[in-house]
């Protein structure tokens, strides 16, 4: 089972599917908002990186790194992350690979090979991205530890720095993984290849203006607990590694429709006519 993961995130992770992905998240990522003026006009990550160097030294690369992860990412990066599983899946309907597939691992196994390779394979890319786009906030603006004692407590809120740098490292590995269900679904549901691209997206997006509204409503009836249940239903919520409850259920989440997918994949694969 172990062999037949890997080979699947080594055809998932073929080269230009992965410097696509990977290139398309670090621009995602630039255009995510870095400051607010005066005038409450948002300035983009990418704006700041561009300005005088006096101008962007008011800001440090670990802050910047962190808010990276917003914007148009958030909306995008199911599509980015699953683009190498759809046309591998794609091209195995195709060409009648998985008959020899089945015939070599049977259903189930290829089933839990195939949304488990897709799930680390989309991990692997949301993680190099993000490092990526890390190391070009650490070239281009101040490092924290030029900062004072003080300041630098206040970015780190009591922890090292080292070790925030796992923990978004993870973070990112672990969103990375939940961003991809939205593109596995898919895949296994649909065949079309305009359905393939569409529709991650656009469930993705929908997903999102829902939560939106919800949190908004909660903010008029000021119903401040039911809006941090609802940021934890956000896939980005899973990168604020924590042993809280609320951390949890996006984890607990990701992992049971995990299983979820392996059953459909399966049940589908029970029903059609491929042997």
């Amino acid at each position: 089972m172990i062999r037949n993961i890997r080979l699947e995130v080594q055809k998932i992770l073929h080269l230009p599917y992965l410097l696509l992905s990977v290139a398309g998240i670090i621009a995602l990522c630039l255009t995510a908002t870095g400051e607010t003026d005066v005038g409450g006009r948002q300035i983009s990550i990418f704006s700041l990186m561009i300005r005088s160097e006096d101008a962007s030294s008011q800001h440090v690369a670990l802050e910047l790194w962190r808010a990276g992860i917003g914007g148009w990412l958030i909306v995008f990066a199911p599509m980015l992350l699953t683009v190498g599983y759809m046309i591998s899946l794609s091209g195995e309907r195709q060409n009648g690979q998985i008959r020899f597939a089945l015939m070599r691992s049977g259903k189930l196994r290829y089933c839990i090979s195939k949304v488990c390779g897709g799930a680390l394979a989309g991990g692997i890319i949301f993680l190099i991205g993000y490092a990526v786009f890390g190391l070009l906030m650490m070239i281009r603006f101040p490092l924290l530890s030029t900062l004072p004692v003080e300041e630098q407590e206040f970015y780190l809120m009591g922890s090292s720095l080292a070790m925030e740098v796992v923990k978004y490292l993870i973070g990112a590995f672990l969103y990375g993984m939940t961003g991809s269900l939205f593109g596995i679904g898919v895949a296994i549901v649909f065949r079309d290849k305009y359905m393939l691209i569409c529709l991650p997206f656009m469930i993705n997006y929908i997903y999102q203006q829902v939560l939106s509204k919800l949190s908004l409503e909660c903010w008029a009836s000021e119903n401040y607990e039911k809006i941090t249940w609802i940021e934890a239903m956000k896939p980005e919520s899973i990168m604020n590694i924590s042993g809280n409850v609320i951390w949890l259920i996006p984890f607990v989440a990701m992992l049971v429709l995990y299983v979820v997918l392996i059953g459909i994949f399966y049940l589908s694969m029970k029903l059609s006519r491929v042997q």
